[in-house]
């Protein structure tokens, strides 16, 4: 939400506004709908996300819809990428790319060497703007989800253990694909229900928001976030507040820190979820408030330049 919203706004200001898109995890080649926009766009911005890693299916939709935009004369733009571990005719595909931005530094270094091309590099596209102020008092733990289900049930556990309070970056416990439609979607999302509100009642510390800014509002009061997402890492950094992560699916949680210059001992394993990862102190430390305070503007200012880049794709489509 956060990240597509970046991209909307940066667009319109560059008078590229009303975009058509396509939802995340589409199969375009069995969608007539999507095949049409497809072959219609001069220009493809690829938002590449935590989608193009060990190989996925997913990820190679989206570098094959790119192949096919160049195929048609167009343009193609990957941005706010992971890349790791990935089959070398995935290099291949997106040397063919116009513009390469991962959103750290060891993805932009593997698709450098896989693509044979520069390959831009700055924090992930949620965290270019910056966070509402808020001067609340802070008090207490959130701890939230993880992709993982393994994970994800662990820190639901380790929640309730510490009577902390359980937040997910999402405003549902069950997901309902978007791709899912007619009765199908009706029997899913009633099913959906029922678990949430099982849920609920057996988890009762468990409060669900609805949108990024009402997730860092609930960060902005806390001493403490203990996450297993990546993009509640990035809204703690947003809003200051100290956290553990636990591993994730990829690299990503990990580069980020490198790439700040935060304490590596942020990200733990699963079985550091006790009680006894509280007895530690999880401030941050001056060095690392000052990392995140460099960091985060010079990561503004090259994401407006990486703008002003893909609108020039557009005014200039023969370059």
């Amino acid at each position: 939400m956060r990240v597509m919203r970046t991209i909307r706004t940066a667009l319109a200001q560059r008078g590229h506004g009303a975009l058509p898109s396509l939802l995340v995890g589409t199969d375009w080649k069995a969608n007539s709908t999507a095949i049409s926009k497809i072959d219609a766009a001069q220009v493809l911005i690829i938002n590449g996300e935590g989608t193009l890693h060990h190989g996925k299916r997913k990820g190679l939709w989206l570098l094959e819809a790119g192949a096919r935009v160049k195929a048609n004369g167009g343009k193609v733009a990957l941005i706010n990428a992971l890349w790791q571990d990935n089959p070398k005719n995935w290099g291949k595909l997106t040397s063919q790319f116009d513009l390469l931005q991962c959103r750290d530094s060891r993805s932009a270094h593997g698709l450098s060497e896989q693509s044979g091309k520069e390959v831009l590099w700055f924090g992930d596209l949620s965290m270019i703007q910056p966070a509402e102020a808020h001067d609340f008092p802070r008090k207490g733990i959130t701890v939230s989800c993880s992709v993982n289900r393994a994970a994800a049930n662990s820190l639901v556990n380790f929640a309730m253990r510490t009577n902390a309070a359980y937040v997910p970056v999402t405003s549902h416990i069950k997901h309902v694909s978007s791709h899912a439609k007619g009765l199908k979607r009706i029997l899913r999302k009633t099913y959906a229900e029922i678990v949430q509100n099982r849920f609920l009642a057996k988890y009762s510390n468990t409060k669900l928001v609805c949108s990024d800014l009402e997730y860092m509002m609930e960060l902005s009061q806390r001493d403490l976030l203990v996450t297993g997402r990546f993009h509640a890492v990035c809204m703690a950094i947003l809003t200051k507040t100290p956290f553990v992560a636990v591993t994730s699916n990829s690299w990503k949680i990990e580069a980020l820190l490198g790439d700040i210059g935060l304490n590596p001992a942020r990200v733990q394993p699963m079985g550091a979820l006790t009680p006894d990862l509280l007895k530690k102190d999880w401030a941050f430390s001056d060095a690392e408030s000052r990392a995140m305070e460099m960091a985060l503007p010079e990561w503004s200012n090259s994401a407006e330049i990486m703008f002003d880049q893909i609108a020039a794709l557009v005014s200039n489509p023969t370059k």
